[in-house]
């Protein structure tokens, strides 16, 4: 490779002894006319004092512009601040030596080459950046070598102090501190006014789900996920982590993959987990009991698609065995006595035909199907042919679990503060939601027991979707998901959790479903979060808890796998 110094000779620069001499005349020239300019503010200074003493003349000085407010997390921890920060940069029209200065540069500046540094100082224009958020040390050692040409400035940076933590909620600034994405961008002129904004987001909480959905993805070698939490009661979004995620302080070393918000801004067919809210319907519209029994042995076609299960039944199962064994031939002939208008109806009433208002740009709207008619109804009723975010899922089982009326998330402190009260469904059919889905982790062909956390009274559903690709669904990316509540006996939260194209390994027999993918990491999450969410453990065998979850349900019977 050449090297600077053997093409210096080649540009057309001052003599190094001439380049000196002129760069001292330069600063004594500078030095001479900086002192003149102060000596001139100080008279000017001195006359304006006197005159505002002796004749009552006013002026009114220009308002600073305010420092950018703080971002903080619903406990006050700081997730992002304005600091003081250091820039470099050139003017190449005054560097006279260019090739010494661009090897004196790559030896001080981290991640600068002499190749960088000299095509820099020699581009035409005015203006050459060097380094952006340079340290004091470096920022001092630059300027003491006295390169012609070569500037610095003190300016105002954002900071990001936890990093990856909560990225994609807090999003970024440009180099003028004007919000780009997340709630820098949601909340930018509040923030640029120097007011706090206060995050539903729990740091801590966020630090657990975002580890134990990573170990999931590294385990099964997966391409991402997203997870949830949201208070049942109050809507407040206490995590939102999606991966891979990236550093705010980096942000332009980081790829357009990590930068995609899985959480809100991807939607996907989420599977197996829609049944909750299938049968929340039918036992809300009234067109079904729980004890009511469901054909799941005959054949079901609808046009030219036939719907199975992935483990066939011999005997009919009733409402909530349906859910329990995660049955599609179930759940399509539910959907089907219920009727498309029925569906649409509580559909748009849980928010899923919306696009969620988060204060966030990266906020996806849900995708419906083109024409909604049979066919598209069974499809739906177990996760198919609907396409929502994580978020949008978390909110509507949060409904179906709660007492009934809408939740809408919200990322910041307190909730959405809606006057507006809607019930979707009556708190009769929460109470025997609940029930059933604390039977999809405790019954034995439950397909949920990996999310059970002993103590914490955990209910939920698993979901394995194909991925639906250009010309159809993928026979090998799938999406692994499990949502659940805790604790049943009176829901406080609900986690979601989402694997991103997961596959088989030897320690899973090669399955690579939402119950040996997502489950487990829901169990571990509860496990260690719960103590920081205020929910203590508790005697799940103790007659008032199993009173609760025992209402008037029919008995699911694990050994013969139908209705009693």
């Amino acid at each position: 490779m050449i090297s600077l110094r053997s093409i210096g000779r080649k540009l057309r620069q001052v003599p190094s002894d001439d380049a000196s001499a002129v760069a001292r005349h330069r600063l004594i020239f500078g030095a001479a006319f900086g002192a003149a300019a102060f000596a001139l503010i100080g008279v000017q200074v001195m006359t304006l004092s006197m005159m505002e003493g002796t004749s009552g003349y006013r002026k009114t000085a220009s308002a600073e512009v305010p420092v950018r407010g703080r971002i903080l997390d619903r406990k006050g921890r700081v997730l992002a601040a304005s600091l003081p920060a250091f820039e470099l940069y050139a003017d190449p029209a005054e560097v006279m030596n260019p090739v010494k200065g661009a090897i004196t540069l790559a030896s001080l500046l981290p991640n600068t080459t002499e190749e960088k540094a000299l095509e820099k100082l020699t581009r035409k224009g005015r203006y050459a950046e060097l380094a952006w958020k340079v340290a004091p040390a470096t920022y001092a050692r630059v300027l003491d070598e006295g390169i012609v040409g070569v500037h610095g400035r003190k300016r105002i940076t954002r900071f990001y102090p936890q990093k990856f933590e909560a990225a994609h909620v807090l999003g970024l600034v440009d180099k003028d501190n004007n919000g780009l994405a997340g709630i820098e961008s949601g909340f930018n002129e509040t923030l640029a006014r120097g007011e706090d904004v206060h995050l539903s987001i729990d740091l801590e909480v966020q630090a657990i789900l975002r580890r134990e959905i990573s170990k999931q993805i590294e385990q099964f070698e997966a391409i991402g996920g997203a997870g949830v939490v949201i208070d049942v009661k109050t809507g407040e979004l206490i995590s939102l982590v999606s991966l891979p995620d990236f550093d705010p302080n980096t942000f332009a070393r980081t790829d357009e993959d990590a930068r995609f918000n899985r959480a809100t801004r991807g939607v996907y067919e989420l599977g197996s987990t829609f049944k909750i809210l299938n049968t929340a319907m039918a036992l809300d519209s009234g067109v079904f009991q729980a004890e009511d029994i469901i054909d799941v042995v005959s054949p079901l076609r609808v046009g030219r698609h036939s719907i199975s299960d992935y483990h066939p039944e011999k005997h009919p199962l009733n409402v909530a065995e349906v859910m329990v064994v995660s049955s599609n031939k179930g759940s399509a002939r539910i959907a089907d006595k219920l009727g498309v208008k029925t569906q649409q109806r509580y559909i748009r009433a849980l928010g899923l035909l919306d696009r969620i208002n988060l204060n966030i740009p990266e906020a996806a709207r849900p995708l419906t199907p083109q024409r909604w008619k049979r066919a598209e109804l069974m499809t739906i009723s177990f996760g198919h042919g609907l396409s929502v975010s994580p978020v949008h899922l978390s909110a509507a089982i949060a409904t179906a679990v709660g007492n009934g009326h809408k939740i809408t998330p919200s990322l910041i402190k307190g909730g959405a503060n809606s006057d507006i009260i809607e019930e979707v469904f009556s708190p009769e059919t929460t109470l025997k939601v609940r029930a059933i889905m604390r039977s999809v982790i405790t019954h034995k062909r439950g397909t949920g027991k990996k999310a059970d956390a002993p103590g914490y009274v955990v209910g939920g559903k698993t979901g394995t979707a194909e991925k639906h690709q250009v010309g159809g669904y993928s026979e090998t990316a799938k999406i692994a998901s499990f949502v659940g509540a805790f604790p049943l006996n009176d829901p406080r939260f609900v986690v979601m959790v989402m694997v991103d194209e997961p596959k088989g390994q030897k320690f899973s027999y090669n399955y690579a479903t939402g119950g040996w993918v997502a489950a487990p990491a829901v169990r571990r999450f509860i496990n260690h979060a719960a103590p920081l969410l205020g929910v203590a453990p508790v005697d799940e065998k103790s007659p008032e808890i199993r009173q609760i979850l025992n209402v008037n349900l029919p008995t699911l019977d694990a050994e013969a796998g139908h209705a009693s």
